[in-house]
């Protein structure tokens, strides 16, 4: 993917010292749930169109961001249907076939079954801590809270989608309030708001997101409805005899 080449000359002269902040602890800090810890989760998705409204129930299982299983647990005539992520592969199983069938890894960087979430962030997004340089711009008022404003462009070997992302993390909460995102033309192609934040398994993280798309023209909302860690899932857990037994695994 050829990136856009963004120069920030004034970040060789105003390292992040000079404002007394460390943008990729403050990125760490917010991604607690998401990036650092592996855990079990399910999830309600509502995609609001002009013409109609599409919901679905998921269940998933995450080992940091490199490994994923996401089993679609409504509406009943995909219930049952398996995404897993293992590191760059991308497999998809369905039961009514019983076939598993090897995606191409591009598919993380498209839309989620007709909804306004990417399949990598409902599979494991790529780490803004980790995965992206930083320049640190400040604080503003966002969605009523002060928030530091985090420039984020991704490192030549991070595969996304997009070219450059403001994160906007709560100074004293410190989770991530609003994340933007640029296409390589600079315009804005999604916005993520967290509408409400609540506390599971000790970790506070946003349980109500709104996803928008084309100006504002299109909305998906994410409910988190359970989330709990699994220090216990390893990467061997991510098989294909896995996809196509998840009853018993909870």
């Amino acid at each position: 993917m050829h990136r856009l080449v963004f120069v920030f000359s004034g970040l060789l002269f105003y390292p992040w010292s000079i404002w007394g902040q460390n943008p990729a602890q403050i990125l760490a800090q917010a991604e607690l749930a998401s990036v650092q810890h592996s855990a079990y989760s399910e999830l309600h998705i509502k995609a609001e169109r002009t013409r109609y409204t599409r919901e679905m129930e998921l269940r998933s299982w995450n080992l940091g961001n490199a490994y994923s299983l996401v089993e679609i647990t409504a509406p009943e005539r995909e219930a049952g249907t398996v995404y897993m992520k293992s590191e760059a592969s991308l497999r998809t199983y369905t039961p009514r076939t019983g076939k598993v069938i090897q995606l191409p890894s591009s598919m993380l960087m498209q839309g989620w079954m007709g909804t306004d979430a990417q399949f990598d962030q409902i599979l494991g997004a790529a780490s803004l801590s980790q995965d992206f340089n930083h320049t640190y711009l400040g604080k503003e008022m966002v969605n009523q809270q002060e928030c530091h404003h985090i420039r984020c462009i991704p490192k030549a070997s991070t595969p996304v989608a997009y070219e450059q992302v403001d994160a906007f993390v709560g100074v004293t909460q410190t989770g991530w309030v609003r994340l933007v995102f640029y296409d390589k033309n600079g315009r804005v192609t999604q916005q993520m708001d967290a509408l409400h934040f609540g506390e599971f398994d000790g970790i506070r993280m946003p349980d109500e997101i709104k996803i928008s798309t084309n100006g504002g023209g299109q909305t998906t909302f994410l409910t988190l409805k359970m989330w709990k860690k699994r220090p216990d899932l390893q990467p061997e857990d991510f098989t294909v005899a896995r996809m196509k037994n998840l009853a018993e695994w909870n």
